[in-house]
């Protein structure tokens, strides 16, 4: 069980987002909350967290306005969405937008611990395989191996090490690393090359 995975959990009512953080932490996860769908995404844009626990019905930003949001910079993120209000289309409909999975409230506690550890279990192939290169490759991953300039002229260099770990912090660097490591796997995937 990977007792270091941060979660965060987003929902209107505080009620309910207690009940799920007591329940979450007592499994030994680092557990961060917000009451809306906008400190939902403050929140994730701004940090790494390896589940999105959102409700569905929440006000300005619903929960399928934050999923599509995180899926914008995290194609492969875990959100599973928490509904008292759906029916089969609403599940449909998550799992359209790359919705880890649908839970139909009243939430029974070991279902859903059951369903993050199930989250937390599958492995993002993008991450894996970097990670992996890191591992076996230790001296080549601290090499410098990407240089840009950034909007003040300088130039920047950093390892596939240093990009992995942006990746994991989810900042706006590692955001935009991880969209063209995804782009590169469908690329090589689709086609056999890369565009």
């Amino acid at each position: 069980m990977n007792t270091t995975a941060k979660i965060l959990i987003v929902d209107d009512e505080s009620q309910i987002l207690r009940q799920f953080a007591r329940a979450l932490e007592s499994e030994g996860y680092t557990v961060d909350t917000a009451l809306s769908g906008e400190e939902g995404w403050n929140k994730y844009s701004g940090q790494y967290y390896d589940v999105v626990l959102a409700d569905w019905k929440m006000d300005k930003m619903n929960g399928m306005e934050l999923l599509e949001k995180i899926d914008n910079i995290h194609p492969h993120g875990k959100v599973i969405m928490i509904t008292a209000f759906g029916d089969e289309q609403t599940a449909i409909d998550a799992h359209h937008r790359h919705a880890f999975d649908y839970l139909k409230k009243p939430v029974d506690m070991n279902f859903l611990i059951s369903k993050v550890r199930e989250a937390l279990n599958r492995k993002d192939g993008i991450i894996t395989a970097l990670e992996k290169w890191v591992e076996t490759h230790p001296d080549e991953s601290e090499k410098p191996m990407k240089a840009v300039f950034s909007p003040d002229g300088n130039r920047q260099v950093w390892s596939a090490r240093e990009i992995l770990e942006e990746i994991r912090r989810n900042t706006e660097r590692g955001q935009k690393e991880y969209r063209k490591l995804v782009q590169l796997t469908v690329d090589l995937l689709s086609r056999g090359r890369i565009a």
